[in-house]
C-alpha cells in the first residue's frame, strides 16, 4: 500500500480563496465578542468543508500549479515489563504519547516536497537537536523516472530503518535496529525509480537532523556516503517510503536489496562530526559502547579526545534484506521479511564491529492481523566507555582516563515478539498489541546511587532494550553497581491515530 499522492485527488478544487473564504457577516457593534466569534466560527467550518479526505492525508489546495495536503498521526502506548529487580519492583507500568507527527507534502509544478514535524515526548532535547524537524525534502525530476532529492530525509540504509513507523503491525522496531539505524540527516540523493530495479546514492553530513549553523575550524574526512539498490516488483512506493504491511494487496509482490555506508570522520570545532550527534545514535557510534571513538591517546589507558588528540574513525555498514507478500483472497494474505547487517568502526586505538539479523512474518485475515518476529543482536566484546571519574561522569578533554568499562556486551542478544493487531480503520485506527521477549538481556543495576546522610539509596534496574537504558552503562563505573544477563519481558499495546 502506497501513501496517498497528490495526483490522487477525489475532486477538481478551486482556487483555494474561493474554497476558503466564509460569507461576509461583519457584526453590529453591539454584538461585540458574540460577533466575532461566530465569524471565526463560520471560518472554520468553512475551511473544514474545504478539505478533501484521502485514505492518509487531508487535501487542502489542489490546482493545476499546486497541491498541498496535510497529514498527522498520534500513537499512544502503554508498557508492562518485567524486570528481575532486587531494589525496585519487579513488575512496571508506564504509559507515553509515543508519537505526535504533523505533516504537510504536495508538489509545485513538477517539484514534490513533504515536511514532517513531531511534537510532544518522542523529540528528546539534546545540545544540538532541540528542534522538531523531521523531514524537510523537495524532489526534483531530472527525468523520466529519476529525482534529485534535496533536504533533511531518511538516510536510505536498512529496510527496518527505513519502515514509517504508522504502517508497522509491531509496538516499535526491533532490537536488531539499535545497532545499524542509521536515521535521519540532511545531504542530497539521486533516486531511479525505472522498472523493476532500483537504486539511490546520497551524500550526508552524518552529523544528524536540526544541526544549527556553526562555522568552526575543521579537518576534513569523507562524507558519508550510503548506496542502496535492488529489485522490486510493486511492493514498496519507492526506496524512501517503506510500509510493513499491505492492506490493500492485489497480488503477490517481492522487494530485495543491498545497502552499504561509508564514511571516515571530520574534526569540527572541540569535537567531531559523528561526536556532535545528541540522539539518533545507533550503538556503534555511541561513545557509551564504543571505547574508541573519544579516546585521546596518551600513556596508560590514554585519555578522553580533547582538540589536539581526538582522532578520525572510518565507519562502514552494509547489509541486505528481503519482502515477499502472497495474495491469498481480498482480505487475506501472508508477509515475510529478512535482514541482515554488518557494520564496523575503526580508529588508530583500535577497533569495534557489531552485525544483526531480523526476520519476520505476518497473516492478515481482515481486519485482523498475526505477526511474529524474531532478532539478533550481535555486539563486540570490546564494547565498553572510557571513564575518568569514579561516577563516570564529568569526564574532562584531556585528562587521564582511570578505566575502560566494559559493558559486558559479547554475548548475542535474542528478541522473540508476538503481536496481534486490530484494524479499526485500516492504518487510520488501529490498535496494536505486541509481546516482546528479551533472551539474554543485559540489565545495569544502579546498587549506590545516590549518597545521603542515611548512605547509599540504590535505584534499581535499568533494561537494555529500553530507550532510557542504553546510556545507562555508566552505572558500571561506579564501584558496587553490576551487570547481568536476564529475560526480561514486556506487554504493549499501542493506539494510533492516523489522517
Amino acid at each position: 500500500m502506497t501513501r496517498t499522492s497528490s495526483e490522487k485527488s477525489l475532486h477538481p478544487a478551486a482556487p483555494v480563496a474561493a474554497r476558503l473564504t466564509p460569507p461576509t457577516c461583519a457584526p453590529a457593534p453591539a454584538a461585540g465578542i458574540r460577533g466575532r466569534a461566530a465569524k471565526a466560527a463560520l471560518t472554520i467550518v468553512a475551511v473544514l468543508l474545504g478539505l478533501h479526505a484521502h485514505g492518509f492525508s487531508i487535501e487542502v489546495v489542489k490546482n493545476e500549479n499546486a497541491s498541498l495536503e496535510v497529514y498527522g498521526r498520534g500513537q499512544m502506548i502503554g508498557v508492562i515489563e518485567s524486570v528481575d529487580d532486587p531494589t525496585r519492583d519487579d513488575n512496571r507500568l508506564y504509559l507515553f504519547m509515543k508519537q505526535s507527527r504533523l505533516g504537510f507534502k504536495g508538489n509545485y509544478d513538477t517539484v514534490k516536497y513533504d515536511t514532517q514535524l513531531a511534537f510532544g515526548g518522542e523529540d528528546t532535547q539534546g545540545s544540538n537537536t532541540g528542534l522538531t524537524l523531521l523531514d524537510f525534502v523537495a524532489d526534483v525530476p531530472v527525468g523520466n523516472n529519476a529525482w534529485f532529492k534535496i533536504g533533511q530525509f531518511r538516510v536510505p540504509y536498512s529496510r527496518e530503518g527505513l519502515t514509517d513507523r504508522g504502517f508497522m503491525n509491531f509496538g516499535d522496531r526491533s532490537i536488531a535496529n539499535l545497532g545499524s539505524y542509521q536515521t535521519r540527516d540532511y545531504g542530497l540523493a539521486l533516486l531511479d525509480t525505472g522498472g523493476l530495479w532500483h537504486g539511490t546514492i546520497g551524500v550526508f553530513s552524518a552529523g544528524g537532523r536540526d544541526i544549527p549553523q556553526r562555522y568552526l575550524p575543521e579537518r576534513l574526512g569523507v562524507p558519508e556516503i550510503v548506496g542502496r539498490f535492488g529489485y522490486n516488483d510493486g511492493v514498496d512506493e519507492d526506496i524512501y517510503h517503506v510500509v510493513q504491511t499491505d492492506l490493500n494487496l492485489k497480488r503477490t509482490t517481492k522487494a530485495a536489496y543491498f545497502n552499504a555506508l561509508y564514511m571516515k570522520d571530520t574534526l569540527i570545532g572541540h569535537s567531531s562530526v559523528l561526536q556532535s550527534r545528541t540522539i539518533d545514535k545507533n550503538l556503534l557510534i555511541d561513545t557509551g559502547f564504543n571505547p574508541y571513538i573519544n579516546q585521546g591517546g596518551g600513556p596508560g589507558l590514554g585519555t578522553i579526545a580533547g582538540t589536539k588528540t581526538m582522532q578520525r574513525g572510518s565507519l562502514w555498514f552494509v547489509g541486505g534484506d528481503a519482502v515477499v507478500r502472497r495474495f491469498l483472497a481480498p482480505g487475506r494474505a501472508l508477509e515475510g521479511e529478512v535482514e541482515v547487517n554488518w557494520g564496523r568502526y575503526r580508529n588508530r586505538f583500535g577497533s569495534v564491529q557489531l552485525s544483526n539479523f531480523r526476520v519476520q512474518g505476518d497473516y492478515q485475515f481482515q481486519p485482523f492481523e498475526l505477526g511474529l518476529r524474531y532478532a539478533l543482536l550481535n555486539m563486540d566484546s570490546k564494547s565498553g566507555f572510557l571513564s575518568n571519574s569514579a561516577t563516570g561522569t564529568g569526564a574532562t578533554a584531556g585528562t587521564p582516563v582511570k578505566q575502560v568499562v566494559n559493558n559486558q556486551l559479547g554475548d548475542s542478544i535474542h528478541e522473540i515478539t508476538p503481536s496481534f493487531t486490530y484494524h479499526f480503520k485500516e492504518h487510520n485506527l488501529k490498535l496494536v498489541t505486541d509481546l516482546p521477549i528479551y533472551l539474554n538481556c543485559p540489565i545495569w543495576y544502579d546498587k549506590m546511587g545516590n549518597a545521603t546522610p542515611l548512605g547509599s539509596q540504590p535505584v534499581g534496574g535499568y533494561a537494555f532494550p529500553d530507550p532510557t537504558s542504553t546510556t545507562q552503562n555508566s552505572l558500571l563505573a561506579t564501584p558496587g553497581n553490576s551487570t547481568a544477563r536476564k529475560t526480561v519481558v514486556e506487554l504493549r499495546m499501542l493506539f494510533q491515530f492516523m489522517f
